[in-house]
């Protein structure tokens, strides 16, 4: 009985502690947004994103609006994700691979893209010489092609499905 009543006490006890809280963005490391430069490089974003003109010219640029923007990991992973489809694809065809971020890389990246003091300091000798001679110089996407692709879906994955077998109607036969 005693024991019981001990494990009921227990369990009570516990029931009433709070319940660990998610961590937070706000509980995340800081973002660096230096190690977000190199990454920038590192990673490839260079040979599409320009950022004061050091870049290529296939994406959208990335320079920073104004000194006040604030870096912010999930917005910039939101803008990410919905250029998602074309930076795939663009991956696969000409890199042969999809670049892999972490979250921690992502937050950088962030950094990096809301700080104009950093961006600054990417200059086209941060470039190793052969990937400046990868640089996209013309955009990838033209509108009429982006659009298609949004429509259509998932361009250059897999044997493009056979159209469908029209149904004409049945011949009338000649008098």
């Amino acid at each position: 009985m005693r024991n019981k009543i001990f494990l009921i006490a227990i369990f009570s006890l516990a029931a009433c502690a709070k319940a660990p809280e998610a961590p937070s963005v706000a509980d995340a490391a800081p973002a660096d947004a230096a190690a977000g430069r190199a990454l920038f490089v590192q990673k490839g974003c260079v040979l599409c994103h320009s950022i004061n003109g050091v870049g290529g010219k296939a994406a959208p640029a990335l320079d920073v609006a104004d000194d006040y923007v604030k870096p912010d990991p999930l917005a910039f992973a939101a803008r990410m994700w919905r250029g998602a489809p074309a930076m795939v694809e663009f991956q696969s065809l000409e890199l042969g691979y999809v670049i892999d971020l972490s979250g921690e890389d992502i937050a950088n990246l962030a950094a990096f893209a809301a700080s104009r003091e950093e961006q600054k300091k990417l200059l086209d000798s941060a470039i190793p010489e052969p990937m400046r001679n990868q640089l996209l110089d013309e955009r990838f996407w033209e509108t009429e092609d982006w659009s298609e692709f949004l429509k259509e879906g998932q361009e250059g994955y897999g044997d493009p499905e056979p159209p469908a077998e029209e149904t004409l109607p049945p011949a009338t036969p000649e008098p």
